[in-house]
């Protein structure tokens, strides 16, 4: 990440560095006002592939599905081609939900 920053500041001209640091200065208002768009710019977006099958997905099709999950904090976005893909999905994590609830019962002991 550290070198994309970077390369991103080496692009920016004269000017638009004179205005990047006048706004570090002033408290970054406009850098986080930016960066907030933008990420509420790309979680509107949906994934390119299937997370199943890995197929392309067309956004205009209404057949298309995506999946938001996760704790607040740490949120993960999954899309599918299908209600079958979405399915299997959701019956393979609920398996793996399933296991790993019965691996921890198992490694706990009663003494």
């Amino acid at each position: 990440m550290a070198r994309r920053f970077e390369e991103v500041i080496s692009a920016l001209e004269y000017s638009e560095l004179m205005r990047f640091k006048a706004d570090l200065d002033s408290g970054a208002a406009a850098i986080k006002k930016n960066l907030e768009e933008s990420i509420k710019k790309r979680l509107k977006e949906h994934e390119k592939t299937c997370a199943t099958c890995s197929s392309s997905l067309n956004f205009y099709k209404t057949s298309n599905y995506t999946l938001i999950f996760g704790p607040d904090d740490f949120r993960k976005k999954a899309s599918f081609c299908g209600l079958d893909c979405m399915e299997y999905f959701i019956s393979r994590l609920k398996a793996s939900r399933a296991k790993s609830s019965e691996d921890n019962i198992s490694n706990t002991r009663i003494e």
